[in-house]
């Protein structure tokens, strides 16, 4: 299947783009890549309080795991501050487009990509859109998850009824932010062979609003 890309641009106009994103929102874009990164790789290698035969490695990673969730709690939160706080980067609009037009739009986007049209990114609704709120809000449910974990874990022994509870939702949504890391990832990579500089437009540190 050949993908391209729906608007007809040459490379240089590509590479040029219109994703003039904010600092802060390109700061904790890349605060949360990293964090979330960090805590999937962690979550590879730790063991929970109640596993007696942990290693002293599993130990403290997992505490490890425990410290950098919070860390991501803090950026995931200060992302929605910032997102309800301005309208430089599209605000809700971008991240939620679900009713009317703007969902139309989705649908338009989502049966062209079926057909091997990669929609065009930036700061829009749309389909990528969609797909950056589906991220905050698998992300957000994990950060949030992960918080109440940070309270509830005992330091040894067996867990609680609401431990296990959240213990459970939280796998499941970290499942969830497997999927999407991957899907996003792998996303952000096909428009950058095609040449569109997402990527350096969302990384870069030397242009903004």
């Amino acid at each position: 299947m050949t993908i391209h890309t729906g608007a007809t641009m040459d490379k240089g106009a590509a590479l040029t783009g219109t994703d003039n994103w904010s600092l802060p929102t390109r700061l904790l874009h890349f605060g949360m890549v990293i964090t979330v990164t960090i805590q999937l790789g962690l979550s590879l290698v730790m063991s929970p309080p109640d596993d007696d035969k942990a290693s002293v490695l599993a130990s403290l990673t997992f505490e490890t795991h425990e410290v950098v969730g919070m860390i991501a709690l803090v950026i995931v939160v200060g992302h929605w501050i910032w997102t309800l706080s301005n309208h430089a980067d599209g605000g809700l609009r971008h991240l939620f487009p679900w009713f009317g037009e703007a969902r139309r739009e989705v649908i338009r986007e989502a049966m062209g990509l079926l057909g091997g049209q990669m929609p065009e990114g930036g700061i829009r609704g749309g389909l990528p859109g969609f797909i950056h709120g589906l991220g905050m809000l698998i992300v957000s449910g994990m950060v949030i998850t992960g918080g109440i974990l940070f309270f509830l874990l005992p330091e040894s022994g067996k867990f609680s009824a609401p431990t296990e509870f959240f213990a459970e939702v939280h796998e499941v949504i970290a499942t969830l932010v497997w999927l999407y890391w991957g899907g996003h990832g792998g996303a952000a990579l096909m428009h950058h062979m095609k040449g569109q500089a997402l990527v350096k437009s969302m990384f870069s540190l030397t242009k903004g609003k």
